[in-house]
């Protein structure tokens, strides 16, 4: 599996998205979706076994490290299972909703073995300072 690229929709009245087709087929079918409020105000939607591999390190945390103990209580609190109705609609909650700034918009960016969700105008925000050409510096492709 492999994402790239962006995809703009909107949520419907009761909050509900899909997950454009192009992404969903390329989550291993059977293999459960999570939700995880990320940084920048975004939603990362990843796999079971993407969300194993980065907890690794949270699973080693032990409980007299007080500062990786309440990070990773924050993160692992704020993580929702995907649950997809009938329609493959999945109800955004208020929770990740509030976190992303979402209020109709909806951008689905591609990210490599994951997808981020984005309300159009903090997307925008975020990547506004950072022409093209400087993010291929940044990062050589």
């Amino acid at each position: 599996m492999f994402f790239t690229g962006t995809v703009s929709h909107q949520l419907d009245g009761k909050n509900r998205i899909r997950i454009p087709k192009r992404f969903r087929a390329g989550f291993p079918v059977g293999e459960t979706l999570y939700f995880v409020r990320y940084t920048k105000g975004c939603i990362a939607v990843v796999t079971e076994s993407g969300l194993q591999t980065r907890m690794e390190d949270l699973l080693a945390v032990r409980s007299d490290q007080t500062d990786r103990m309440t990070a990773k209580r924050l993160i692992l609190s704020r993580i929702e299972e995907v649950v997809e109705d009938t329609e493959n609609r999945i109800v955004l909650s208020a929770a990740m909703r509030t976190h992303a700034g979402i209020k109709k918009d909806v951008l689905c960016i591609g990210m490599g073995d994951y997808i981020e969700i984005w309300a159009p105008e903090r997307f925008e925000q975020e990547t506004e300072n950072m022409p093209l050409d400087e993010a291929f510096r940044v990062i050589p492709f």
